[in-house]
């Protein structure tokens, strides 16, 4: 358990006093999740196997200490899977002088995640969407991956908040 002990600082803003930092963060669970879609995509293994290769433990420390970070864990890694194909067609609506073929893979990995958080999560904010997957893309992408994500899934959010009967339009930026 002590491979998801935190930093000093991470996960210990806006914390009352005397209050310890949570072990697995959301965004360190957002990071291992976008990197078992990438695992999932490239090796074509079962999405079970990739998730007990590569979440399994994760989860079984957030369940531990905050179910809720578990139970997002879960939910954002299979619904990805189950939803790829339709996740992918609403990347592609906006995609202007690419294709889905020319992305780099974790840029994919990346608009994947986002998107599907932008799209089934109402308690989280999209302004926290956005920023989560930006600064993860900062970290794993390319030097124009945070502009590409933040164009992108931005771009995805406003045609989505335009539709009344869309999660999105009753989301809080």
């Amino acid at each position: 358990m002590n491979e998801y002990r935190t930093s000093e600082s991470e996960g210990t803003a806006n914390l009352p006093e005397g209050t310890a930092p949570l072990v697995v963060p959301r965004h360190k669970i957002r990071v291992r999740v976008m990197q078992a879609i990438y695992a999932y995509i490239v090796s074509e293994t079962p999405a079970e196997e990739v998730y007990a290769h590569l979440l399994e433990e994760l989860y079984e420390a957030a369940q531990a200490e905050a179910p809720q970070n578990a139970d997002f864990l879960k939910e954002l890694f299979f619904g990805v899977v189950r939803e790829m194909p339709q996740l992918r067609s609403l990347i592609e609506q906006h995609l202007r002088g690419w294709t889905w073929d020319r992305l780099f893979m974790v840029d994919k990995s990346i608009l994947l995640c986002g998107t599907y958080e932008i799209t089934h999560f109402p308690d989280i904010p999209l302004r926290v969407t956005l920023n989560e997957w930006i600064e993860i893309s900062k970290i794993y992408g390319t030097p124009r991956s945070p502009s590409f994500v933040n164009g992108l899934l931005d771009a995805i959010r406003r045609t989505l908040s335009g539709d009344a009967s869309s999660l999105v339009s009753q989301k809080a930026l």
